[in-house]
């Protein structure tokens, strides 16, 4: 998706949403119309994710990511064990 010269993060961001409860609303016919509102729902869902991360840095907590944790590094003195 290009953005808009007029266009920010918060207004990419209200537009995804928007769009995500639009296409939430609507009742597939059938399993192959279900199918393709799935994909479609995944797809904002991700672009909505990716604005976020944009604006904030944080990592989308969906059960894939946690977020980015503080931690120290661990250095590990034989590169071959990380394998």
């Amino acid at each position: 998706m290009k953005i808009k010269p007029t266009e920010n993060y918060e207004q990419l961001l209200a537009r995804f949403t928007k769009r995500i409860a639009q296409v939430s609303k609507q009742t597939p016919a059938n399993t192959v119309e279900a199918e393709k509102q799935k994909e479609q729902l995944d797809y904002l869902r991700g672009c909505k994710d990716t604005i976020d991360y944009l604006m904030t840095g944080k990592l989308p907590n969906d059960g894939n990511h946690d977020g980015m944790k503080n931690h120290k590094p661990v250095r590990h003195g034989d590169v071959g064990s990380l394998d």
